[in-house]
């Protein structure tokens, strides 16, 4: 019997709902949230206690009885559930309605009953993004009033209308902020922060502001806004000093960190990097110093020599990373301290007559060289610098048959030149050869340095002796009758000088 009822009761309904004009009732207001249990109309009923007389008809029968119940006898409608607009109708942009379809079973009437849910400011608006903090970035060479950040627009679940009546207030603590914000909405639903002044990163590296924003009924919600000046390579390397001197000795060691030549850049990043390298003009002195390409140290790669070079004036060059990499210079003097590490130097110098090999420091020279002339000059050079590089010079006989030699003297004519001579004249026949060491010693206080150096001067023989008979006379008694190329006696003579000026021939 249940089904059968079911069965006509379909049927009725469906054949009512092609062939009954509906009735049109007057539309229902009624704001969102209504209490459970609200009256909102009865329908007069056709036939007087007669059960299940009426029934929603629609085709969303399961969402109307979600929300309305209806007393099938009465006709009275009532609120069942509660009604969250903003859940109900999320896709709906301006009204969000209800069409009740009510059958009355036995009259075949069918009523239309618009119910429209009005919207009350009941949410507070929202910012589409995940945190209430956001970070927005901006090159610190935009153009003022040319280049903006843009911001989503907040949204409110409550009606549409509400959304235009959305204000935006910007607040910040930061002085001098260089941002307004544009509010006019656009098609792509964004408000801007339109950059008003130049920015310079190295000056003011973030800004700190608040979007706040209210609705009608005046619920805020805000939104913080850090923005951040993107680096750009605007700022060249600065040395600490244009320029960098440092006295080095000659004998420091090998590898030994001499001095760091250091720069800054007030960039970041990339851009902040610094690298350093001589520039192309004082590559050349790569081989004498190195320089550490990060750190700017400089260190000693090969020796030095204050007698070679007493200074050394280079450029070292600071360059940065960035895509159009920016350079400055600094000027590097070193200047090389001497160490007595020379000792003196003496050489000889002869006039043309007087025969000498420099090689063997041998000198040659005839007996009769006539004693008011120099027959040698002597220099004493050092290469060190100051009281080191100065010498003074003495000279002793080394002969050893003979004590020390007094005839010899030097004569000072400045620092470094003497002249040197003899009291008396050479004579062969007397001493054929002198040999002396002269002794050359800086005035270094700590550490004198001595050159020692020895002179042999041949004397030549000159024939200034008369050949002398080893006696005056001979007295010879002589037999007579003796033949002839009898050996009678042996006269002798002999010469001093030597060579053919010692070698005899007799003739009577």
């Amino acid at each position: 019997m249940m089904k059968t009822s079911f069965l006509v009761v379909f049927i009725l309904l469906h054949f009512s709902n092609i062939f009954c004009d509906p009735i049109e009732l007057s539309e229902i207001i009624i704001p969102e949230h209504t209490p459970i249990g609200h009256l909102l109309l009865t329908i007069h009923p056709s036939i007087a206690k007669e059960k299940y007389s009426y029934r929603f008809v629609n085709n969303n029968y399961r969402e109307i009885q979600q929300y309305f119940s209806l007393n099938s006898s009465t006709g009275q409608l009532h609120i069942a559930n509660d009604i969250d607009r903003e859940k109900i109708c999320t896709h709906r942009h301006n009204k969000c309605k209800f069409l009740l379809k009510i059958f009355e079973l036995f009259n075949e009437k069918l009523y239309h009953i618009p119910i429209l849910i009005d919207d009350i400011n009941d949410h507070r608006p929202l910012f589409p993004y995940e945190s209430s903090i956001i970070q927005l970035h901006i090159s610190e060479n935009s153009p003022p009033y040319q280049s903006k950040l843009f911001i989503q627009q907040a949204y409110d679940r409550d009606q549409i209308d509400n959304q235009k009546q959305l204000k935006y207030q910007l607040k910040t603590i930061d002085e001098a902020f260089p941002f307004r914000l544009e509010t006019n909405i656009d098609i792509s639903n964004r408000l801007a922060l339109v950059l008003t002044q130049p920015l310079d990163r190295e000056f003011i590296d973030t800004y700190n502001c608040t979007l706040h924003v209210t609705d009608t009924a005046d619920h805020d919600e805000h939104l913080y806004i850090t923005i951040i000046i993107d680096d750009v390579n605007d700022q060249s390397p600065i040395f600490e000093s244009e320029i960098y001197s440092v006295e080095l000795s000659e004998n420091i060691p090998i590898n030994t960190t001499i001095l760091r030549v250091q720069a800054y850049d007030n960039d970041i990043g990339l851009n902040g990097e610094i690298i350093y390298d001589f520039i192309d003009a004082s590559k050349q002195y790569a081989n004498t110093f190195s320089l550490d390409k990060q750190t700017g140290h400089i260190r000693l790669r090969s020796s030095v020599d204050y007698e070679q070079r007493s200074s050394y004036i280079f450029y070292v060059q600071a360059r940065d990373c960035g895509n159009e990499p920016r350079s400055s210079q600094t000027l590097v003097n070193i200047t090389i301290l001497d160490v007595n590490d020379c000792a003196p130097k003496i050489s000889f110098r002869f006039l043309p007559e007087i025969i000498y090999t420099p090689s063997k420091f041998l000198v040659e020279i005839s007996e009769n060289y006539p004693m008011d002339k120099f027959f040698a000059q002597i220099l004493v050079t050092d290469d060190d610098s100051d009281y080191r590089g100065q010498a003074r010079l003495w000279f002793e006989t080394i002969d050893a048959y003979k004590e020390k030699d007094l005839s010899f003297y030097l004569y000072q004519l400045d620092n470094s030149t003497y002249f040197f001579n003899r009291t008396k004249p050479f004579d062969f026949e007397i001493q054929q050869s002198h040999r002396l060491v002269f002794h050359a010693q800086d005035f270094d206080r700590k550490n004198p340095l001595e050159t020692n150096q020895i002179l042999t001067i041949n004397v030549l023989d000159e024939n200034d002796n008369h050949p002398k008979f080893s006696n005056a006379f001979y007295h010879l008694k002589l037999n007579e009758n003796n033949l002839a190329n009898t050996f009678l006696t042996q006269i002798e003579a002999f010469d001093p000088d030597s060579g053919e000026n010692g070698r005899l021939t007799y003739e009577i």
